[in-house]
């Protein structure tokens, strides 16, 4: 690697961190074999977790080669939960964005284990701030992103954003409380001695088991409790204001369609009545009229899971998803139809969704006016002043200085967009209680586009 010189310019004195949560900042310069280089930011930070207690955790910022003479905004793709693998975040740079992703924890580093699904959304918060306060990012073009437990964080981390571009998510997890009954009932069966004559049991067993004791140690066994329902993304739909894409298999065994809603493409339902309480509550339900859903064909000549040799790379067949919404809607929903679900993965084929221009198309939209709602409006205030608002009994906040400097900069980022934008804020504002009317005098002034 060589010296990282236009990198560490790119940087700066670094990003806004009125929290002081940086430890370490490290920049690189990596040769490409096409002649360019990519520059490499590495971060080291701390954040809480559900707890309240502090942990440190790590991060990579690859931005492209355009920013070494930046002519025009460059795009975030945030990488939510998992850390992405290199060759992926790499080619995703070479497309043309900036790429987040935060780095796999160390074993034992954070409570109550490493898996997003269950450490929860905190690191991503975090890295989320300090992202949004990157000289070279613009905070209204950032895609949240990620797949399965990643595809989760990102569903809760872009709950907290705003304004936000995009959640991009493949197969996320929708309902924490269903997600720990299929869970719950799953595991005797792959945990069972003998193990059932399946190559996917060994995999299953290293991630369901600690996830287990993550999730008991962090809600406890009772699904009734109200940390379960707290952290499932479908609690927090009105505060998802950005479009969204979400896309999931009919053949997912670990995070069944259910979730997602029943009779989608006529395979068997389990019925709501059976599930416990909070288990029961659908996607689709929660989203109403807000849903476009689509579904889709497995593409000619992608290969069956149960073809391969899982323990070799396997090529993935592209799958295009669709890239715009229906009239009146905010969430794409696409689900591959793949017949019913069988023991093993997330999917039957191999198959790598593409959200990109989906996200492509968001981004040249810009923010919507609609992107600030009252229950968005009120969660700003809420994280300005210092109010939990994920899952109270629960640490999710950032530190005072931090969340209120990101809550000032959004909706600087929002109001700035057009009179129309201000305009909705000053309505909304004037509806909010005096008691919460938080936001120092000056600043409503600014935002509504009455500067003193």
């Amino acid at each position: 690697m060589s010296d990282a010189t236009w990198v560490k310019r790119l940087v700066g004195d670094g990003p806004d961190d009125p929290a002081e949560r940086i430890l370490e900042v490290r920049t690189e310069n990596r040769p490409m074999p096409d002649g360019s280089d990519v520059g490499v930011i590495n971060l080291r930070f701390t954040a809480e977790d559900l707890r309240g207690e502090t942990y440190e955790a790590t991060a990579r910022i690859l931005v492209p080669p355009a920013l070494e003479e930046p002519s025009s905004p460059v795009p975030v793709w945030f990488n939510c939960g998992y850390e992405l693998p290199e060759p992926m975040a790499l080619d995703r740079v070479h497309r043309g964005w900036i790429v987040v992703t935060p780095c796999e924890p160390a074993p034992d580093s954070v409570f109550p284990g490493a898996n997003p699904l269950v450490r929860g959304p905190n690191t991503d918060f975090v890295l989320a701030h300090l992202v949004r306060g990157m000289p070279f990012v613009d905070p209204a073009a950032i895609v949240y992103a990620g797949g399965s437990a990643g595809g989760y964080a990102a569903l809760l981390t872009a709950a907290e954003a705003f304004p936000a571009a995009v959640a991009a998510t493949t197969v996320p997890v929708v309902n924490l409380t269903h997600q720990g009954a299929h869970l719950f009932a799953t595991l005797p069966t792959v945990t069972a001695d003998p193990p059932p004559d399946h190559p996917a049991v060994p995999v299953l067993r290293a991630v369901f088991v600690p996830m287990a004791e993550g999730l008991r140690a962090a809600y406890g066994e009772d699904l009734t409790g109200t940390g379960w329902s707290a952290h499932s993304p479908v609690e927090h739909i009105d505060r998802i204001t950005c479009p969204v894409a979400a896309v999931f298999s009919t053949a997912d065994f670990l995070v069944p369609l259910d979730q997602v809603g029943s009779g989608i493409v006529g395979l068997p339902s389990v019925a709501a009545a059976s599930r416990p309480g909070h288990a029961s509550v659908r996607l689709l339900d929660a989203l109403g009229d807000r849903a476009d859903v689509r579904v889709v064909p497995v593409p000619p000549g992608a290969p069956a899971m149960e073809d391969l040799d899982l323990t070799q790379v396997v090529a993935e067949t592209p799958l295009p998803l669709p890239d715009t919404l229906g009239d009146g809607t905010s969430w794409l929903i696409t689900v591959v139809d793949e017949g019913p679900a069988e023991f093993g993965g997330h999917w039957r084929h191999a198959l790598a969704p593409d959200h990109e221009p989906f996200a492509r198309r968001a981004l040249a939209q810009g923010t919507g006016v609609e992107q600030l709602t009252r229950a968005k409006l009120g969660q700003l205030l809420d994280r300005y002043r210092g109010t939990e608002w994920l899952a109270p009994g629960y640490s999710h906040l950032d530190r005072p200085a931090a969340e209120r400097l990101d809550v000032e900069r959004g909706l600087r980022a929002y109001c700035t967009r057009s009179p129309s934008h201000a305009h909705r804020f000053a309505e909304l504002y004037a509806e909010v209680d005096e008691d919460s009317r938080v936001l120092p005098d000056h600043l409503v002034r600014a935002l509504a586009g009455h500067p003193a």
